[in-house]
């Protein structure tokens, strides 16, 4: 994992702020900002979860939080996810990707199938990632519905490189029967590989030949806010080398559904009509844009604390625990601490409002694979390490 160099997030973190008001017509931000809740969570919330994306709101926080938000009229409905909010919503996160459009999405599966398709124009392969969710996790919707192939890289790894793209470009165009290269499609970071991030030096080598052989380039960058905590990389600078890039609304934002697909007005511009066409259009979906313009404003700064509180809690993390880094990765890390049950550890930790995901018992020595979220932020390195302490009595 590259080295997290604090200045690099705090010049990542300066332009957020500019950002908040974008979307906001005169007079609008001074009322927006009355009555809205906490972006920490509920107030007075002090569960932390080392686990999960977001704050784990619950229904009832759901709700509050979109009663305050569109209380006094300060939000305007959309009809089938056009116009009001959406629209709003959509022009402010396109300028926070440094895009021409954006386009809300109900789901990230829906965001990076109809990107492939459009980028494709026709031509039927597609690069993607071995591990990539959309070559595993979409039921080869891409194939069935649009007649793409899926052309898997680099079995295992979250990085393919420039030549195995040009190798793949080659014996295509050796082949007897024409089928190009429509597309190229590159996660970060990888879900299946624990966090771990595509290479920047690969990713903008690729960008450079997609570009060379008029190839549409897509970023699934569903997490793509916690890969900038960790690389140091603004989200617009990742978007630039891509012609499209999806970002997930709930995994970071909070939203209860969405996606949201930005590039160029050439390419999202009428891309409605398909998302209905695939049943995507859904008659109000202000209620997750709002949820998720609340989260995302600030989202850099505050999700900066919570990597430092992380760090914080690596260093003061007493014996017999360890910290076990993912090599190129981001977000997630293990804990690992011989003789200790862990089971009976999670159970001491949440009776300190502390709430640790399931033990990882695929390996050689069972560990807890810890996820960096905004919830570290109601806590301090320090205090939970200490906690970490206390409930380490819990011996096998």
């Amino acid at each position: 994992m590259k080295a997290w160099s604090r200045r690099s997030f705090v010049s990542l973190a300066a332009g957020a702020p500019a950002l908040a008001f974008l979307h906001q017509p005169p007079g609008e931000a001074a009322a927006r900002g009355q009555g809205v809740p906490a972006r920490g969570g509920t107030a007075g919330s002090a569960d932390v979860y080392l686990y999960g994306d977001g704050l784990h709101l619950t229904p009832g926080e759901h709700a509050a939080i979109l009663a305050q938000l569109a209380g006094g009229g300060r939000i305007a409905a959309d009809e089938y996810g056009l116009g009001g909010e959406v629209a709003e919503f959509e022009a402010w996160f396109a300028a926070l990707l440094g895009k021409e459009r954006a386009l809300f999405m109900p789901t990230g599966t829906l965001a990076n199938h109809i990107a492939l398709r459009v980028l494709a124009r026709g031509r039927s392969r597609v690069i993607v990632q071995e591990v990539s969710h959309v070559y595993n996790d979409t039921g080869d919707g891409c194939q069935a519905l649009s007649n793409l192939n899926l052309i898997p890289l680099a079995p295992g790894k979250a990085t393919f490189t420039r030549e195995d793209v040009e190798r793949v470009l080659a014996r295509t165009a050796s082949g007897r029967v024409a089928a190009q290269v429509g597309a190229i499609s590159i996660e970060s970071p990888v879900r299946r590989l624990r966090g771990e991030l595509f290479g920047h030096a690969e990713m903008k080598r690729i960008s450079s030949l997609a570009r060379e052989h008029d190839i549409g380039l897509h970023l699934d960058g569903a997490r793509l806010f916690m890969a900038s905590a960790f690389s140091g990389i603004t989200p617009a600078d990742y978007a630039s080398l891509f012609d499209t890039v999806y970002v997930s609304l709930w995994k970071c934002f909070n939203a209860m559904n969405g996606a949201v697909l930005a590039g160029p007005a050439t390419v999202i511009d009428g891309l409605f009509h398909v998302r209905r066409m695939f049943g995507g259009a859904l008659w109000n979906a202000w209620p997750f844009a709002a949820v998720a313009r609340h989260y995302a404003e600030g989202f850099l700064e505050r999700y900066g604390r919570a990597v430092r509180v992380s760090e914080d809690f690596a260093r003061a993390l007493p014996a017999p625990f360890r910290v076990e880094r993912i090599p190129g990765g981001s977000h997630l890390f293990y804990v690992r601490a011989a003789g200790v049950d862990l089971a009976r550890l999670r159970e001491r930790l949440a009776a300190d409002l502390i709430h640790a995901p399931e033990p990882v018992t695929q390996e050689a020595e069972p560990a807890l694979l810890l996820g960096v979220n905004e919830s570290w932020t109601r806590t301090t390195g320090t205090a939970l390490a200490e906690a970490f302490g206390r409930a380490g009595g819990a011996r096998k």
